[in-house]
């Protein structure tokens, strides 16, 4: 499995507060699988939920106090990535 670190479109120095989480849907329900997250401040919660809506996947939004990561980026675990500026491992 790929693992792709990206950004967002947006600038932003703001901390990350919140992972917004992005499934697909499995077995009959809309969070199947993780596919994605977005780790973003509270200015960009909305920004990202509407990035994984627009991308067919279902957004959860949860906590992710204490993380290193600059608001705006991304760990995306499908095999293709639509729009990322990524760096790929795995």
């Amino acid at each position: 499995m790929p693992i792709n670190f990206g950004t967002m479109p947006h600038h932003c120095t703001g901390t990350v507060t919140t992972a917004v989480e992005a499934y697909s849907p499995a077995g009959g329900t809309a969070h199947g699988e993780l596919d994605a997250a977005a780790y973003v401040c509270p200015n960009h919660i909305q920004t990202a939920r509407d990035m994984w809506q627009a991308q067919g996947l279902t957004p959860y939004t949860t906590g992710a106090t204490g993380s290193s990561r600059s608001c705006g980026g991304t760990t995306d675990f499908r095999e293709t990535t639509p729009n990322a500026t990524a760096t790929t491992e795995g």
